[in-house]
C-alpha cells in the first residue's frame, strides 16, 4: 500500500489502498523462520503500519514468540497495538463458543475497534 506498482487509471486508483487496521487472529509466520525476534522481510514495520489488534493462545501449535516479537516491533515505532494472550484454546477458534476464555476474543476486538474510533456508535 505505501508504493503504487501500476499507473492509474481511473479515481479509485487515486485513493489510498493502506487499510485502517489490522486484526490478527492466531497469526503465523510473522518472524523468519527458527530465528522469532527477526520479523519476516516480507513485513516490514514502519510508523505507517496500521494499528494492530493481536489474539493468540500460549498453546497454540503455531510459536507464540512470533506474535510477542511482532507486537514488541509495532510498539517501537509507536504503532498503536493491543495484544491479549490467552492460556488455552489452541488453533482454530474462530468464532465458535468453547469453555476457553480465548472465545472472548470477538468482543475485545469490538471494544479495541470502538476505542480507537473505527467503530459509530449503534442507533
Amino acid at each position: 500500500y505505501e508504493k503504487r506498482t501500476y499507473e492509474a487509471v481511473d479515481d479509485a486508483d487515486k485513493v489510498s489502498c493502506r487499510p485502517d487496521f489490522s486484526i490478527l487472529i492466531y497469526p503465523a509466520y510473522l518472524t523468519v523462520k527458527d530465528k522469532d525476534d527477526a520479523i519476516a522481510p516480507e513485513l516490514p514495520i514502519t510508523a505507517n503500519t496500521p494499528q494492530t489488534f493481536l489474539t493468540m493462545t500460549e498453546d497454540d501449535g503455531v510459536r507464540v514468540e512470533g506474535p510477542l516479537f511482532y507486537y514488541l516491533a509495532l510498539k517501537k515505532v509507536k504503532v498503536p497495538a493491543e495484544m491479549h494472550l490467552y492460556p488455552t484454546g489452541g488453533h482454530g477458534y474462530g468464532l465458535r463458543p468453547s469453555q476457553h476464555t480465548v472465545t472472548t476474543w470477538p468482543k475485545r476486538a469490538e471494544e479495541w475497534m470502538r476505542v480507537r474510533g473505527l467503530l459509530t456508535a449503534t442507533k
